[in-house]
């Protein structure tokens, strides 16, 4: 169960990465930087909250507004978190 734990935390992290990357590839290195540390430091969830209930707007050069954001990275914890029940 350990393993499938760490493959499901791994999973999930490198996912959201990757998410983050491809949305923030248009805004620079420093800001790629910085979403990739609030994605290591576990707070997207809360993040991409508080930007949703803020109201922010889609950014010019990103991918996807805030919510989209939001909805895609809650699909990605629940699958990839979802794999020690398999």
């Amino acid at each position: 169960y350990r393993n499938a734990s760490l493959a499901s935390l791994s999973a999930s992290i490198g996912l959201q990465l990757a998410m983050v990357v491809t949305q923030n590839r248009k805004k620079g290195l420093l800001r790629i930087l910085k979403e990739c540390l609030i994605v290591l430091t576990g707070f997207k969830s809360p993040v991409d909250a508080y930007r949703v209930a803020m109201g922010a707007e889609q950014e010019k050069d990103t991918l996807m507004d805030p919510m989209l954001e939001m909805t895609c990275n809650k699909c990605t914890e629940l699958f990839a978190e979802s794999i020690p029940g398999i």
